[in-house]
């Protein structure tokens, strides 16, 4: 039976490694990394940089609520002090880890730039 490039995609999408998706489909993991080898990896690359992005979007909008949240129960005096420092402290905690990564991301994309202009 002949797999698809689709069922291919699928499967490894939802296996999330090579060696799952070889099981689910029952053909060996080297037969899909021969296969992934040409476009098809290409086309799955992009499948799974999509998916990350509907992803990293919904966890975006969900960040938003938490935050809100977060917020509301720090104002909230009619809650215990201990349950609005933690409230507090996540909110520093998380906002120091997000620009960290900010921080680290724009470092990386000028040393990219930095090195791109050094090939030219």
């Amino acid at each position: 039976m002949k797999i698809s490039d689709d069922e291919l995609i699928i499967a490894l999408l939802a296996g999330g490694s090579v060696r799952k998706a070889a099981k689910v489909l029952c053909i060996s993991p080297q037969a899909i990394t021969k296969r992934l080898k040409g476009d098809l990896g290409k086309r799955y690359e992009e499948e799974r940089l999509r998916l990350f992005g509907n992803i990293s979007d919904e966890l975006n909008a969900a960040s938003e609520l938490a935050v809100s949240t977060l917020s509301d129960t720090i104002s909230n005096t009619e809650l215990p002090a201990t349950i609005r420092v933690q409230a507090a402290d996540s909110i520093l905690r998380h906002t120091l880890r997000y620009y960290e990564a900010a921080n680290f991301e724009k470092r990386l994309r000028a040393l990219e730039e930095g090195g791109q202009r050094e090939e030219l």
